[in-house]
């Protein structure tokens, strides 16, 4: 089912004919963001923007039960629109895990790459690098490597989990792009360069439209069944939500 939020004024208006996405954190849930790259291919057909682009927020594997097709289906994109993907701290702990750690650790096992080790039918034991290698394959683990950590769209900042509002945007730690939590959100701003920042990571019952520095759209699509993206398209803006009944 798809839920379409009312339009409103953009947090950071774009030129007129440029529209840009976000999806928030999809873990393994390939279902959701199935249908939501549906929705958003529809939307993109129906507004005719002059450009689209679509930004994964990051956060595709662990805790779901379709990491491998969620990482697939991100690579391939939506239709009618540029897509990249971010690196979300769950991808950067998979493959540093991957890289070598015998057995992983019990923390990335706890946080979610249970989910992903029973996919691969793989257990937490020696050797289990071997069977994910496999099921993921190099070309998709290399693609997942390579995602960036941040990206820039006029007066939009992109990033998995937010940013030090101290620090210049061209000198951001990226660990602090990967894994800050709430300790940033309560800066008074406004933030570098006045960007706004879209962001996933920490959870959120609703979108906070009403936000004048950031939007959180991490919906939990893990434990909830609901993903968001967020739609800024010119000068408006609106949510797009996918949920199972």
């Amino acid at each position: 089912m798809i839920d379409h939020g009312p339009r409103r004024p953009a947090i950071r208006a774009l030129a007129e004919g440029d529209l840009v996405a976000a999806i928030g954190d999809v873990h393994g849930h390939a279902d959701l963001l199935e249908a939501m790259h549906a929705a958003l291919a529809d939307e993109i057909a129906r507004i005719r923007p002059e450009a689209a682009t679509v930004v994964h927020l990051g956060d595709l594997v662990d805790r779901g039960p379709e990491n491998r097709r969620t990482v697939e289906l991100a690579r391939a994109g939506v239709a009618g629109a540029r897509n990249l993907t971010l690196m979300g701290n769950h991808e950067e702990r998979f493959l540093a895990e991957l890289a070598g750690r015998d057995p992983p650790q019990a923390r990335w096992y706890a946080m979610g790459g249970r989910e992903l080790l029973a996919e691969c039918g793989a257990e937490p034991v020696a050797g289990w690098q071997e069977r994910v290698r496999a099921h993921f394959g190099d070309d998709l683990l290399a693609w997942m490597a390579a995602c960036p950590r941040r990206y820039r769209h006029g007066p939009l900042l992109f990033v998995h989990a937010g940013i030090d509002p101290e620090r210049p945007l061209a000198m951001q730690d990226p660990h602090t792009l990967l894994w800050v939590r709430e300790t940033w959100w309560h800066h008074p701003g406004p933030y570098p360069e006045d960007v706004a920042v879209i962001h996933g990571h920490v959870p959120v019952p609703e979108v906070d439209l009403g936000h004048p520095r950031r939007l959180a759209i991490d919906t939990r699509a893990h434990a909830g069944g609901r993903l968001t993206a967020l739609v800024i398209d010119g000068g408006r803006m609106c949510t797009l939500t996918t949920r199972r009944v």
